[in-house]
């Protein structure tokens, strides 16, 4: 109904009620209600962009230009129309919608509708500068997008691994368990120990095989002093000896063996140089004496020599007398028979003198043969000596082995996973598990489980982000990795499921946090997050829109 009744005659008239607004109005007092048809219907773009005044700017007013006389004629229009009794249709009401309203007058804009209204008004500073604030940030955050990258990655579950599979430790020899040294869980280091065994074949033979070394040792420190026929300089310094020996510290039970072992050494240097000096010394007697027979018989022969010729000058006197027979002829044949008893015998010794001769030189001879033989059956023996010594430093070290593995020392460094044997003086047969030790390398390896479906981009050297699931990634982080190798084929598991197996290797054995070492052993559950590449924010946001791009506009 009209509200002209209830407006007061002073001050500005009210502003037509939507009713006003809508209710019948002549067609010649419309703007534009002569002009064609398409053009009295509201354009869609006029109506969003009246709609957008209203959001930013609402009721605000601003300076206008002069007015037109809308504003009346919608009023008298609107009287006109409740006298008659007649109402504006659509079309007419369009038409009213899209008469140009610029420049109106306040008067105007109190009848006009709130769409044109709108449209007649300029936006504030604010409102302007809120719609260039959104449009900013709209274009920040659409080349965020699209500069920003994330990890594209792909999610495998699995548990850590040793790199070397669990070791199961046993005794070559066996023997009898003395002591097991470690628990079950326990961490140990390489060559610590972790049993005991008790081997007295093995350590008997070991020490056998040390009084030995030490005897042929100090053997032949005694013949190289009778190969010099000097007397031997045996170590003062038991430990020093054996240490430089065996290169250990020995201990006093074979020091005190190696303290008899140089006294019976010693001892049999003197026996051994008493028989030979004395050997020598009748070999020396005999030289002697074939050199006093030799010279008796020379002097001898010497004395014959001088005692002949006096007797041959007799005979010779004795001769001449004779021939004169001033001289017996019987004193003569006995003055020439003297003379050749002398020549007989001066024969006879000038052939002894050389069989004496050389029974002095096979005297001498014999001397030096036998010196000889000593200092062959001395260097053969020095020889031998060494020979076995060699043989026993092999026996020595296989022995040392066996009691050393009576020791039972962890290979690895690792951690207990199983002890087998725990009976202490129970017998451990050859070759028999006592325990077992998974290892703990510098790094971990990691064996999971990744879908066929996501394999196709995986390859070895991608980096991987290892979870632990036994500590909370958000706060104490994770591990860096390697993907190392992808199983050829895949594997099927006994649900039916098939997977292929994927091996990381992580740079660090630990988890640090705030100064505490987390540590990770065989077995924990882990998440794998393989890096097979980055994405953009924006290529995220229109994946759905490529996707459907792809499978749009197609035909069964």
């Amino acid at each position: 109904m009209p509200r002209d009744n209830a407006r007061p005659d002073a001050g500005k008239p009210d502003r037509p009620s939507p009713g006003d607004i809508f209710a019948p109005i002549p067609l010649d007092l419309l703007p534009g209600a002569d002009e064609p048809e398409e053009r009295t219907r509201p354009s869609l773009l006029r109506r969003f962009t009246a709609f957008l005044k209203l959001l930013f700017i609402g009721d605000a007013g601003h300076e206008q230009q002069p007015s037109s006389t809308l504003g009346e004629r919608l009023k008298e229009g609107s009287r006109r129309m409740a006298a008659s009794g007649q109402r504006m249709s659509k079309k007419e009401l369009f038409a009213a919608l899209d008469a140009p309203l610029n420049g109106l007058s306040p008067d105007d804009i109190q009848y006009a509708g709130e769409v044109d209204a709108a449209m007649s008004r300029r936006p504030t500073f604010s409102a302007r500068a809120l719609s260039v604030a959104v449009a900013l940030l709209f274009a920040v955050l659409l080349v965020w997008a699209a500069v920003a990258s994330l990890d594209e990655v792909t999610h495998a579950e699995g548990s850590v691994v040793g790199s070397r599979r669990t070791q199961s430790i046993s005794n070559l020899e066996g023997g009898i368990l003395r002591a097991i040294l470690v628990n079950e869980g326990d961490i140990v280091e390489k060559g610590q120990i972790i049993a005991q065994l008790e081997n007295v074949m093995a350590e008997s033979s070991y020490r056998d095989a040390l009084y030995k070394l030490v005897e042929h040792r100090l053997a032949i420190l005694r013949l190289e002093a009778m190969l010099e026929d000097a007397e031997p300089q045996f170590p003062s310094n038991i430990a020093e000896f054996l240490n430089l020996l065996l290169g250990e510290t020995p201990d006093d039970q074979l020091a005190t063996r190696t303290a008899q072992i140089i006294e019976d050494q010693r001892n049999t240097w003197k026996a051994q140089s008493s028989k030979f000096q004395s050997e020598i010394a009748v070999l020396e007697s005999q030289v002697a004496q074939r050199q006093q027979e030799a010279a008796e018989q020379q002097a001898r022969k010497t004395q014959l020599e001088s005692s002949l010729a006096l007797e041959t000058e007799q005979r010779n006197t004795a001769k001449r007398l004779l021939d004169r027979n001033n001289y017996s002829r019987m004193d003569y044949l006995g003055l020439e028979q003297k003379v050749t008893q002398t020549e007989g015998e001066i024969a006879m010794l000038a052939a002894a003198i050389p069989k004496t001769q050389a029974m002095l030189e096979e005297a001498r001879l014999r001397i030096n043969s036998r010196k000889a033989e000593e200092q062959l059956t001395i260097s053969q023996e020095i020889n031998k000596r060494r020979t076995e010594l060699a043989s026993v430093r092999e026996t020595l070290t296989a022995g040392g082995d066996r009691v050393t593995r009576t020791e039972v020392r962890s290979p690895v460094r690792g951690s207990i996973k199983q002890i087998l044997i725990n009976t202490v003086g129970g017998v451990v047969k050859p070759g028999e598990a006592i325990m077992d030790i998974v290892p703990m390398d510098e790094t971990l390896l990691v064996e999971a489980r990744v879908r066929p479906q996501d394999v196709a981009f995986l390859r070895p050297g991608q980096p991987v982000m290892i979870k632990v699931s036994a500590y909370d990634f958000s706060i104490y982080g994770g591990l860096a990795g390697k993907l190392e190798s992808i199983s050829a084929d895949t594997i099927e598991d006994k649900k039916g499921d098939f997977y292929y197996l994927v091996k990381v290797r992580t740079r660090e054995t630990t988890i640090r946090h705030n100064d505490e070492v987390l540590p990770i052993i065989p077995g924990m559950l882990v998440m794998a997050d393989i890096i097979i590449g980055k994405k953009t924010v924006l290529d995220y946001i229109l994946k759905p829109v490529m996707k459907a791009k792809q499978n749009a506009m197609r035909e069964r």
